[in-house]
């Protein structure tokens, strides 16, 4: 169960962090307008966008299976107390 819980926790660290990624990507490109001229640069940004999107998965499940594991550390040494 104590994997289960841990898989659902850094599952939910990567939509949070994907959401908030994305949102910025899409505000900033709301606010500036497009980044492009040509196809060219709109398959660079598209590869930037993705990249980064890979970025922030591989971050996120760093740091969501970090923080599960401190977390849990804890909790099992204040239960065993």
């Amino acid at each position: 169960m104590t994997a289960v819980k841990g898989i659902g926790c850094v599952v939910l660290v990567v939509a949070v962090a994907l959401g908030v990624f994305n949102g910025v990507v899409v505000a900033v490109s709301t606010y500036f307008g497009p980044f492009y001229e040509s196809d060219a640069e709109q398959s660079r940004n598209f590869g930037l966008w993705l990249v980064g999107n890979g970025v922030v998965v591989v971050g996120a499940v760093v740091g969501g299976t970090v923080w599960y594991y401190r977390w849990l550390k804890r909790a099992r040494g204040v239960a065993g107390e």
